[in-house]
């Protein structure tokens, strides 16, 4: 036993989990490295060798003076012109296959637009999914699909996606990297019809060059490849071949040839606003109204970079966050819903540091607002928000790969209004004083769809006399088979005081292995110090820790019996402390993924940790640890097809915690039906179920050096109701509707913590109030996109988050109680016109 700094004793750490980690690493590396083992892997010399090795298909581009009318049929004569990609191969279920029908592709282009004509041929048209969707909803509709992934610098990196459906759902995605799932906030503005023919179906899109980014060349060659998507088979296809096993569909692309003697256009777009707003808050006061307008710029400074702009935004009708109650003593994340931070974002994600969110966030000071008279002084009004001055993004890529980004945003300071209930008088409070906020990135593509990055960012002001600096690289390093890689990132924090000691701190990690293939293995690390802080501007949620895993599986990718694909991994993570180097914990861990060929599909996540954890956060104590025993975790989750009128997820979880002579089960369930009454009208509800029984946790006690512990049972209950009614491709109204309940019920069990992390029964009641936490929230929305890029929205927002000390049993007697809890009632109009330079100048010239 090894005696540590503050007396404890360290039992496992030195030799059985050090040691099990590295023979864990040897064995594995002799496994997959021997040439005895590696003959059974099938990547070397299997049928998919050769796949690896086919030569990159080109397809040649044809100019025309007139460019072809968008009708969906093809029956402009211009198409004659053009020559036909043939000859799709199947990227799944089966990626040794051609594809199942034959598709024919074809692409003009002149001096404004790239022109392609696809015809999807099909011997039952009557059999064609043709699901109406809102724009960017390709990713889950249920409709055929035909799409075309498009690298102007031919770099498998920076690629733009524009995809088709049989009913005629635009889809467009920034994908920004190799393998990525991409931006599919990145709207262009691009035309495209299409229509069901006795053969099959037809599309035909016209991209203007303002949409894309291509380097000032007067010979253009493009990396390229085409898609297409039978629904009902669930069958997709490519142009060129992608073998699915390396998990890098950009790098397989074919290329455009021909195209010459272009120019990349001005690119300067405007998105004027209106709106107004009538809202009640009930927890400060009656009814108001506001009314808006702000502008969104972009521009082109040159053929590779943009700058955007958003000026006076509104934000009021995004998608409201779906809350819940956490007791743990760390923060927790939300999503992004504003566009201007979600759309064209992919630059500023590098290396972890960025988490837009802080920007317009909760003002620093809003929960300790000084009330200086007690007996009679209230809080009037206490901004959620502060509020957003402009922000502004510029990024691009130059010729030779270089990605170049800077972001900043300005908020206004921010203030509490409070009243005197006997005279009358007000005065403010600051609670947040003017903030700057930085970004700026330098991204370098290499060879074989590496990269390394660097990136920095910067917020002053959002407390007086404080800056906050991270200085971050990420890099990316693969072989010519995309199947080997070496990854990681690193940064460094600095935090600026006028009166008190600046704080430093670093994070890394990495991790090298093989990412494709059959078998697949990697190690990586994951290192952060005890004074590393991005939350400035970036999200973390906790430092202090050092983690070593190393992980192998085995994947199938080619059908058989009734299994399209199937997955299995098992792994190792080793825990510690960053500072004091003490161990946490050790779990070791299987997954399995299977989907069947009626696409239903199964994942098992399964865990255990022999020797339990050490918890050096939950006390809330510098130095202090909660130890348990053992814990042992599983989840399945599951869909069935989704392509059926009525189809359904779900899954379930258990948790089993021994500690202290105490066992917590955690138990839960959830399943979501989903009903397509017909291509234009679908509903969903969802139900989730959860308990925490016997769960052990830190209580807060005015005595803030004895730390004590309470013994509570969590039940939580969710209910979502979701609908769509699409009119048509451009109009829809939408109604999200989320009930989330959780009560923590203290049974009266108290213990104290001991220095060695064990709890010691307290033998008296410290009486820790109960929770009943409600968060209750409707989104109604009609959206209609009356021209493109323009759109006109109406919402309805009501907000009730209400938590409370008694504990009600009943689910509707707690519902009754909430719906008379103070909330808010939001109504909102907004009108959004979108304006491009070109048409603008097209139409001044026929004017005149």
């Amino acid at each position: 036993m090894k005696r540590l700094i503050d007396g404890s004793e360290r039992r496992f750490e030195p030799f059985s989990y050090a040691g099990f980690l590295k023979v864990s690493i040897l064995v594995i590396f002799i496994f997959f490295t021997h040439p005895v083992f590696t003959s059974f892997a099938g990547d070397e010399g299997g049928r998919f060798r050769g796949d690896n090795d086919r030569e990159r298909r080109e397809l040649r581009a044809v100019r025309v003076d007139t460019p072809p009318e968008i009708r969906g049929n093809m029956s402009d004569p211009a198409w004659k012109k053009a020559y036909v990609a043939t000859g799709f191969h199947q990227y799944e279920p089966h990626n040794d296959r051609e594809a199942s029908f034959q598709t024919e592709v074809r692409i003009l282009y002149d001096d404004e637009a790239v022109y392609i004509a696809a015809k999807m041929k099909d011997p039952n048209p009557d059999s064609i999914y043709t699901e109406l969707g809102m724009r960017n909803s390709g990713n889950n509709l249920n409709a055929d699909q035909f799409w075309m992934d498009l690298s102007p610098y031919d770099d498998g990196q920076n690629v733009f996606r524009f995809k088709i459906s049989a009913s005629g759902v635009q889809t467009d995605i920034n994908l920004a990297g190799g393998g990525r799932r991409g931006d599919v906030n990145w709207d262009a503005v691009w035309k495209s019809e299409t229509t069901v023919t006795d053969e099959g179906w037809i599309a035909e899109m016209a991209i203007p060059y303002s949409a894309l980014r291509f380097p000032g060349r007067d010979i253009q060659e493009w990396g390229v490849n085409f898609w297409r998507e039978i629904r009902r088979y669930r069958e997709t296809s490519s142009w060129n071949f992608v073998d699915r096993r390396v998990g890098d569909d950009e790098s397989f692309m074919g290329l455009i040839t021909g195209v010459k003697g272009i120019d990349p256009p001005l690119r300067m777009s405007f998105h004027p606003y209106v709106s107004g707003y009538v809202e009640n808050d009930a927890a400060y006061g009656g009814w108001g109204n506001t009314f808006s307008g702000g502008m969104d710029v972009k521009y082109g400074i040159d053929e590779s970079f943009t700058l955007d702009v958003t000026l006076i935004p509104d934000f009021g009708q995004v998608q409201t966050d779906e809350k819940i109650l956490d007791l743990s003593p760390f923060e927790v994340k939300y999503d992004e819903q504003r566009q201007f931070f979600t759309e064209g974002m992919e630059l500023f994600n590098r290396a972890g540091l960025f988490y837009s969110r802080r920007v317009g966030d909760e003002p620093t000071g809003r929960g300790d607002v000084p009330v200086e008279k007690k007996e009679t002084e209230m809080i009037s009004e206490n901004p959620r928000e502060t509020s957003l001055i402009n922000a502004t993004k510029l990024s691009g890529r130059t010729d030779g790969g270089l990605g170049i980004g800077f972001f900043n945003a300005m908020t206004a300071p921010s203030y509490a209004k409070l009243t005197d209930t006997i005279t009358g008088d007000t005065r403010r409070v600051e609670t947040q004083p003017f903030t700057n906020y930085n970004m700026v990135v330098f991204d370098q593509s290499l060879r074989n769809n590496s990269f390394v990055s660097l990136a920095n960012t910067n917020v002053a002001g959002a407390v007086d006399g404080y800056t906050a600096n991270v200085t971050g690289t990420e890099f990316r390093v693969q072989d010519a088979s995309n199947m080997y890689r070496v990854s990681g990132t690193g940064a460094l924090s600095q935090q600026y005081f006028s009166d008190a000691d600046n704080i430093f701190g670093y994070k890394y990690d990495f991790s090298v292995g093989k990412f494709g293939g059959t078998f697949q293995y990697n190690y990586s690390r994951f290192a952060i110090s005890d004074d590393y802080d991005q939350n400035d501007l970036g999200f973390l949620r906790r430092n202090n820790l050092v983690e070593d895993e190393v992980s192998f599986s085995h994947n199938i990718f080619s059908p058989f019996w009734r299994v399209n694909n199937l997955s299995n991994t098992l792994g190792v993570e080793y825990e510690r402390l960053y500072d004091p180097r003490r161990f946490t914990s050790l779990r070791l861990y299987y997954n399995f993924r299977v989907t069947f060929d009626n696409q239903f599909f199964i994942m098992i996540r399964s865990g255990h940790r022999p020797d339990g954890r050490r918890d050096y956060f939950e006390p809330r104590v510098p130095g202090r640890r909660y130890k348990t025993e053992q814990e042992t975790d599983f989840s399945l989750s599951y869909s069935t097809d989704y392509s059926r009128r009525v189809y359904f997820d779900g899954g379930i979880n258990f948790k089993r915690v021994l500690s202290c002579s105490n066992e917590e089960i955690e138990a839960g369930f959830s399943v979501e039906p989903t009903v397509k009454v017909s291509d234009n009208f679908n509903f969903s509800y969802g139900f989730e179920y959860n308990k925490r029984e016997g769960n052990i946790g830190y209580v807060f006690h005015e005595d803030s050096e004895t730390v004590y512990f309470g013994r509570r049972d969590m039940p939580t209950l969710t209910n979502t109701l979701g609908t769509t009614y699409l009119f048509n491709n451009q109009a829809a109204l939408d109604l999200d509707l989320r009930h989330y309940w959780s009560r923590v019920d203290y049974d009266g069990n108290y213990y104290l913590l001991e220095e060695e992390g064990t709890l010691d029964p307290l033998g008296r009641d410290l009486q820790v109030d109960d929770i009943n936490y409600n968060a209750f929230t409707i989104d109604l929305a009609f959206t209609w996109e009356f021209a493109p890029g323009s759109q006109l929205s109406v919402v309805w927002k009501n907000i009730i988050d209400s938590e409370g000390h008694l504990l009600r049993e009943n689910y509707f007697d707690n519902l009754n109680h909430i719906v008379g809890q103070p909330q808010i009632n939001s109504f909102s109009l907004r009108v959004l016109y979108y304006l491009d330079y070109q048409q603008i100048q097209s139409f001044a010239g026929r004017t005149l």
